[in-house]
This record gives C-alpha cells, structure tokens and sequence, in this order.
C-alpha cells in the first residue's frame, strides 16, 4: 500500500473558491502565499548563493531562505553534487540521498518505475515539481523520476512532511523540485557530457547558452539508452530495451527596469521495448513485443515585476502540459493484440504576491488548474466470424477543475521566525477544503538552530482511482474505479536541531510523525465473484501512521576531504490490519567520503546500507548494500574525464522473488567525459 493524504474540510461558501473548469480553459482567482527571511528576498529567485556562499533555496516556503536559516528544512542536491553520484537522471542523483528510498524494485507491477519515498509515503503521495510547476503523467500513480534528465537542472530541493498548505493535493509526504537557472556569465556558455555504461548503454547531454545583459537564451538536450535484460530462460526480456530523449528551450529578458519574463519549452519521448513469450494450445509459442512510449510536453511562462527595493513583487506564472502514452501487446504473426492509450492535458495559473515589510514579510496569491484524463483500450479478438476490433474507454474521460487561496506570514522575532500559512481549496468535484500550516525557526546560538512545523496533508483520489474500468479477466480478476470515493487526510509534524560548531563540521538530527485517514487502496477483501473472475474496486478505508527519525554528521577536516554520514528510522502501522505497511525499510545508513588528492584528481565513495522490511506475515523484502564509486581527473580547464561504477557489488533483484525491491539492474559501470565552456579558468 501506498501511503494516503488528502483532506476535505468544508468552510462557508463564502470564502470558497468557486471554480468551473474544463479540460479547455481555466479561470483564475487571487490567492496567498509563503514567507522568509527579509534580507533575502532581496535577491533573485534564480540566486544559487547568497553572499556568504551559503545556497538558497524555495521550496518550503516559496520565498528564498538561506538554506543553513531556512524556517523549513530543505535539502538540496546541487547539479556538481549529482555529477559526483554518477547520476544522470534525477532517480540516480536522490538513491542515496539519506532519509528517501527510490528504488525501482519497489515499483515491478508497475514497469520498473523509480518512485520516491519520504517519511514512509511513496507515489502520488509525493509531489514532484519542475520549477515549482507540478509533472503529470504518472504510471500507477508514480512519477517515474528516471525519465527525468539531471543535465538542464541546478538543483534538486526537497521538503520532506505535510506541504498542502503550500502545493495541495498529493504533497501530504513531502515535495520534490526540480529547478533550472538561466547562464550565470556574460556571452555563450556550454555544458556537454558524453558517457557510455554498461550493458551498451550512452548519455549524451548538451547546454549551450548566450547571455547579455537581461536578456538570456539556453537549448538543453538529453539522449539516454540502455539494452534489455533477458531471462535466465528464453527469449523473454526481464528488463526492456530503454530510450529518454529530451529537447528544451530556456530564454528570459527585461521588459522594463522592473519586470522581467521567462518562458520554458521542453519535450520528453520515453520509449521501452519489451518482449516476453506465451504458449497458446494448439496453437504453439507466441512472441509478443510490449513497447511502451510516452511523449511530454511543456510550456511555462513567468512574469514577476518587482515592487520597491526592499524584495517585494508580483509573480504571474502559466503552465501547459501534454501528456500522451500507450502501451501495447504485440503478437507476432497473430491479430489478436491489444493497446492502451491513454491522454492527460493540465493547464495552470498561479499569482503571488510578496510584499517585505521590515521584520514581517507577507505572501499572497491564487493557483487554478484544469486538468482532462482519459484512458482507451483498443482490443482484437478472435470470434467466429474472424478477428474483431473493438475502442472503447478504459478509464472515462475525466475534467476538473480546482481553485486556491494560499497565504503565509513570516515574523521575526529576534532570532525567532514564526511562520503560519493555510490553504483554502476549492475541488469541481469534492468542494471545499481546508490546509493549515505552523512552523517555527530558533536560532538559538550563532551555532545552533531548532525548527519545528506541523500542518495538513491532503489528497484528491486519482482519475484511475475514480474510473479506473481494467477488465483482466483471462487472469481471474476485474479492477474498477469508485466515484464515490472520499480524498484523504493526514496529519504531521516534524522537528529537527542543526549543530554547527564550525566550518568544519555540522550536526543535525530530525523527527517526524504522520496520522492518516481515508486511505484509498483496492479492497482486496470484499471482491465479488461472477463465473470464476473476481472483480475488485477501490475504496476509503482505515488509519495509518508513520513515524521516524534521522541522524546526519558532515565532517570537513581539510579542504581537499570531507566525509558525511547518516542513519535514518522509519516506523509504520497499517491500524485496519495492525501490522507494518509493506514494503518500508525501517533502519538505513548512508555514508559518503569525498578526496581530492591533488594532481586534478577527485575520489568520491558511497556506502548505503538497508535492512530488510515487511512484506506480510509470511515474508520480507531482503535487505541490500549499494556502494557508488566515481574518479576523476581534469584534463583541461573546466573539464574532467572519470570512470565509476553504481551498486560496485552487483546486489540485484531475484526476479523470482516477490516483494524483492533490490535494484533490477544490478552493477553499472560507466566512463565519461565532461566539460564547460569557455574552458579559460575564472
């Protein structure tokens, strides 16, 4: 089970937001939004560094923060930080990110997707962000982060606990953003890598970018493939063939002194190929290949006019995406196939307003979406009179619209900084619901810092949830969707304490636990039974908690060294079955250790160790050790050639074994080379 979050708080009509949307249009309402440090907000959204080095982020309250001050803790993977994982999507670079699980083992029914997990919820229980603009396209319910190209990006923010008083449906166990920066130099700049991997695999990724003055342009590009993986045993292929392409367009400029624009244009193509066997009587072994292909699009455009001198503004922002995949069983030399297509489309507007006034910072603005999903299934079967083909929908067309109020306060006082928020959301479908949203920050020494929040998760069930029609029954079973389901609801609270006794060292430990109820999953218990197929439907029912904690250490003893390590415990409880959720690794450590022994050379090592968790009262998914090793050496200004291996002991997946979420690929090995342009040193 997938952990759940969605709460439907009724408030007097007259403060909801009243929204008709259809799958063609949308209409917008004002609305309220985050907080932060006032002596920050006086900088860009795209700053990287303020001027202390110290990075700065967004996401957990909308505002920039500096990170080490940050009211919410936010982690954040930098783009040079990814690269020392070895990663190349944004699967790769979270794995070994302490605190998360992604693993695609976890996700086998689902095709190898690489979903991530936070404080216990996985799937469309995380929400998963491109420049603060929420992904659609998910495959059961799970974004597939390895689609995602780590190449166009300059950092990975990650806010783990309730953030619907911020981002609303599905951030119930955290939100995950994905942002990219315009060229930080004057005149053209490039990025490139090419790397090849095991099991024939390539990445090939390109930046080239010109900046002068205000006005800016970048053309990103990502191709990335890898073979199949057969079966001990025949043709059959236990992983497929994998392609991801990806194009994109980046540009901004000024308007006037105080208002600038941006607009991005991406395209994603993923496409797998599969092939498996099946012995028909009479009739011999079929070959039937199941290729699967999606295609994205993006647009987002984002007009922000700055407001005085002291950080405040407005910001207009509009998002478009096309989501369109199939899937399909093709057999060779037979009519008898079948294809699934299926159809998402999200258009969105968002206005923020900041105004920074003196110790107290205000957020204020509106979000409205309309988003359109259907699923077909277009199937041949034999009959007496010859093969038939038949469309009709798999899951009925769905539209709806949904309207937001945000609003959020930022107060310090002395070294405290108290941060309120709460989010009124208006469903076309469900009515009105309700968010709210506490944190706290204390500084309580120049070398330690406590923050707390506590707030309101909640979740909309899912178009698949709701009209799901899945008809399997050569397998025994049925699977339809319920209209009448009620969203999820959660609370959750989280705490932590960072130690900094100086710049060579930092100690942090964290705390969290969720409440939740309405859990929407299959009622596997109540099936009905017509002629030897069992049909099943989804449902509200019973209470899960989770709970948990995370204990993290970075030591820089000299500058060419540093080491960090982490342990972190997750704790479940399904309160209808009264047993652990599945599939929840309670104990993981994580350790890391960076060289740089001079002669250009850098040496990057890291150990993840999790333990075994529970699958039912009658099994467990194994536990496993991953080790990452990556070497590099620059070979002119600005460049490095490496070598590196992920998962160095070949711990892989037992593809007989249920609930095995070790990872399918087992060891990769990879050599590549990259580098910037201009290639003169700074």
């Amino acid at each position: 089970m997938g952990s759940r979050g969605r709460a439907p708080l009724r408030v007097p009509a007259a403060v909801a937001v009243v929204v008709a949307l259809g799958p063609a249009g949308f209409v917008a309402v004002p609305s309220l939004a985050s907080a932060a440090d006032p002596p920050v907000l006086a900088r860009a959204p795209d700053a990287k560094r303020d001027k202390d080095g110290d990075t700065v982020v967004v996401t957990g309250t909308r505002t920039p923060e500096r990170m080490q001050r940050s009211t919410v803790k936010t982690d954040v993977i930098t783009r040079d930080e990814a690269d020392r994982r070895g990663a190349t999507n944004v699967a790769e670079a979270l794995a070994s990110q302490p605190g998360l699980v992604v693993n695609p083992g976890s996700y086998g029914f689902l095709g190898g997707v690489s979903a991530l997990q936070i404080q216990g919820f996985d799937r469309d229980r995380v929400l998963v962000l491109e420049d603060g603009e929420r992904v659609v396209g998910d495959v059961g319910g799970a974004i597939d982060l390895s689609a995602i190209p780590t190449g166009d990006i300059d950092r990975i923010e990650v806010v783990s606990g309730p953030t619907s008083a911020l981002y609303g449906s599905a951030a119930l166990g955290g939100v995950v953003n994905i942002i990219t920066a315009p060229p930080r130099d004057e005149g053209p700049t490039g990025r490139m890598r090419m790397e090849g991997r095991s099991l024939k695999g390539l990445v090939l990724q390109a930046n080239a970018g010109y900046r002068r003055g205000k006005p800016w342009a970048a053309v990103d590009f990502n191709l990335t493939r890898m073979d199949g993986i057969e079966k001990p045993v025949g043709p059959d292929l236990r992983l497929p063939e994998q392609s991801h392409r990806m194009v994109g367009i980046r540009a901004g400029t000024s308007l006037t002194p105080e208002m600038d624009v941006r607009i991005r244009a991406r395209q994603f193509r993923d496409r797998t190929d599969g092939l498996e066997t099946q012995v028909a009587p009479g009739l011999g072994r079929f070959i039937i290949d199941t290729p699967a292909q999606t295609d994205r699009y993006t647009l987002h455009v984002i007009h922000t006019t700055r407001i005085g001198t002291q950080g405040s503004n407005l910001r207009l922002s509009m998002g478009r995406q096309w989501f369109d995949n199939f899937t399909a069983r093709d057999r060779r030399d037979s009519p008898i196939d079948e294809r699934h297509d299926r159809t998402q489309r999200l258009q969105s507007f968002e206005a923020t307003g900041t105004i920074a006034d003196g110790t107290r910072t205000w957020v204020a603005g509106a979000r409205a979406e309309a988003e359109h999903f259907e699923q077909d299934l277009t199937r041949t079967v034999s009959t007496s009179a010859g093969p038939v083909t038949t469309t009709a929908p798999e899951v009925l067309p769905l539209s709806y619209g949904i309207g937001a109020l945000y609003g959020q306060v930022a107060q310090k006082l002395g070294n405290v900084t108290v941060l309120p928020g709460v989010r009124f959301e208006s469903h076309t479908r469900y009515g009105s619901s309700v968010a709210p949203r506490l944190a706290a920050a204390w500084r309580i020494t120049e070398i330690v810092t406590l923050r707390a929040s506590g707030g309101r998760g909640f979740r909309a069930p899912s178009a698949k949830e709701l009209g799901l029609s899945f008809d399997h029954s050569a397998f025994g079973y049925k699977i339809f969707g319920n209209d009448a389901l009620k969203p999820e609801k959660s609370w959750g609270v989280n705490a932590d304490v960072t130690i900094s006794p100086d710049e060579r060292m930092t100690f942090r430990g964290s705390g969290y636990a969720n409440s939740v109820d309405d859990l929407i999953d299959l009622d596997l218990g109540h099936g009905k039974n017509d002629g030897g197929v069992a049909s099943y439907s989804y449902t509200n029912f019973g209470r899960a908690r989770t709970a948990g904690g995370q204990v993290d250490a970075t030591f820089k003893p000299a500058p060419f060294l540093r080491a960090e390590s982490s342990y972190a415990y997750t704790w479940t409880r399904d309160d209808v079955n009264d047993r652990p959720l599945p599939g929840r690794p309670p104990h993981a450590v994580t350790v890391s250790l960076r060289v740089e022994p001079g002669w250009k050379m850098e040496l990057y090592a890291r150990a993840r160790i999790v333990t075994d968790a529970f699958l039912d009262e009658n099994s467990r998914a194994p536990g496993y050790e991953n080790f990452d090793v990556r070497v590099a050496r620059e070979v002119w200004a600005k460049s490095q050639l490496y070598v590196g291996a992920l998962n160095l002991t070949d711990v892989k997946q037992d593809p007989g074994r249920v609930g095995d979420t070790r990872s399918p690929l087992g060891r990769i090995l990879y050599i590549g080379l990259k580098a910037d342009f201009p290639w003169e040193d700074e």
